[in-house]
């Protein structure tokens, strides 16, 4: 007995200074927190390729030039066969792949905010407007939104805009608004 009373008193003294070492630990501070860029995402299809923005302005400028600071292909394909490229800010450049949102999106390894807002541009000039991003996922690996709301002609030059819907949501007003505040 007084075996296990004479270790019981210097276990207890180690486990004390171990969790006493580690309230001393302090919490990052806030200008060390990464941010996450984590409340919107732009996609662009064409036939051959897949290019993903997490930027708004970058994807703005890209749909009107057809050119980005910074493009980096994925070396990996959709399920379509469509080759992947990430379309960057410039600020981004030189940064690792795994660090930005628009490929953390993509490998389902970044939590998007609340609210999110998704667009994606097919080939025909389709635009396709999200509110979740579960929904722009499953777009992503089917091809297509399994319930929508069409606005044919409400796009800024006249395309079809498709707004991607929960099962029996309603009219998505506010997403409709949204949409059109980014193009005025």
């Amino acid at each position: 007995m007084n075996h296990k009373k004479s270790l019981i008193k210097p276990l207890s003294a180690a486990l004390l200074l171990a969790l006493l070492g580690g309230c001393s630990l302090q919490a990052p501070t806030p200008s060390k927190l990464v941010a996450l860029d984590n409340e919107d995402w732009y996609q662009v299809r064409t036939e051959k390729e897949l290019f993903v923005f997490d930027d708004y302005a970058t994807y703005r400028e890209f749909l009107k030039s057809g050119q980005a600071p910074v493009k980096q292909a994925l070396e990996r394909q959709d399920g379509f066969g469509r080759n992947i490229v990430l379309v960057l800010k410039a600020a981004d450049q030189g940064k690792a792949q795994n660090a930005l949102s628009a490929k953390r999106f993509l490998d389902i390894s970044l939590p998007p905010a609340e609210p999110f807002y998704g667009e994606l541009r097919d080939e025909e000039g389709v635009i396709y407007v999200f509110s979740r991003y579960g929904d722009m996922m499953d777009m992503y690996r089917i091809g297509e939104p399994t319930f929508s709301y069409v606005d044919i002609g409400g796009g800024p030059e006249g395309q079809r805009v498709v707004y991607v819907l929960g099962k029996e949501e309603p009219k998505p007003e506010k997403q409709i608004a949204l949409f059109r505040t980014k193009y005025q």
